[in-house]
């Protein structure tokens, strides 16, 4: 399951369990609009008792396809546990977006870090 919610150019978002197909129906017209509505966008993804993708979700997490995405410009991963930091380092290589990993007593500093480059 997944929370949304939006605060200027930038997306928060809640992960939480096991995210399935109907999550990402949800997120990428979200995703899209915010990101043809702003030049730069941030996006800010907590990971709460989050247990991963059903088989059918994954690739859909890594390519979310977005027009724009080059507007994207950070996004904030925030987890507890090392697969989750390690899913950070598989997402390299899909975006352009500066990625960054924090760990959950960290996601402070990861909003901090995504407020920062958001108000330039």
């Amino acid at each position: 399951m997944i929370t949304i919610y939006k605060k200027e150019a930038t997306v928060y978002m809640v992960a939480e369990n096991k995210l399935d197909a109907k999550d990402y129906e949800n997120l990428i017209p979200v995703l899209t609009e915010h990101i043809t509505t702003y030049q730069e966008v941030f996006w800010y993804i907590e990971m709460q008792n989050f247990e991963g993708w059903t088989a059918n979700a994954y690739w859909k997490g890594i390519e979310l396809n977005l027009p724009n995405e080059k507007h994207l410009k950070r996004v904030a991963l925030v987890g507890s546990i090392k697969w989750q930091e390690q899913f950070t380092e598989v997402l390299l290589p899909f975006s352009e977006a500066h990625i960054k990993f924090y760990k959950t007593e960290e996601k402070d500093d990861a909003k901090e870090w995504i407020k920062k480059y958001s108000k330039r």
